[in-house]
């Protein structure tokens, strides 16, 4: 089974080119600064309750956009059949109902985000 990669319309009607400014895990959650392409406005990404992510340089896509289905259309996405919750399910003993895997793509990074809630997504 492969793993199949879905367009997340992140920012409602509209599907920016982004690049990451910055990436935040702390007491408040785990949040993304991602600095949209042409207009250098910022969008803020929170995940309130992630369970675990990954940062990627984006060459490690390459083997993965030919086992994939569905990758190389945008910079939002959420990741069915997914390797990484395989991954992380299986090493756990916790229960990770509804876990969700979101990932955001850009030119030189992917970052790969597992959470149980849906992200809250604003312009700053």
């Amino acid at each position: 089974m492969s793993q199949k990669y879905e367009v997340w319309d992140a920012v409602e009607g509209q599907h920016p080119s982004v690049s990451i400014d910055a990436l935040i895990d702390d007491w408040e959650g785990f949040r993304l600064l991602l600095r949209e392409y042409g207009t250098e406005r910022v969008i803020r990404v929170a995940f309130d309750r992630h369970v675990a992510y990954q940062c990627r340089d984006e060459t490690d896509l390459d083997g993965e956009a030919s086992r994939s289905k569905g990758l190389m259309r945008g910079c939002f996405y959420i990741v069915k059949d997914s390797e990484f919750v395989a991954r992380v399910t299986a090493d756990t003993p916790r229960d990770y109902a509804g876990i969700r895997h979101f990932a955001i793509i850009t030119d030189a990074n992917c970052v790969d985000i597992l959470s149980l809630s849906d992200p809250t997504v604003e312009y700053l």
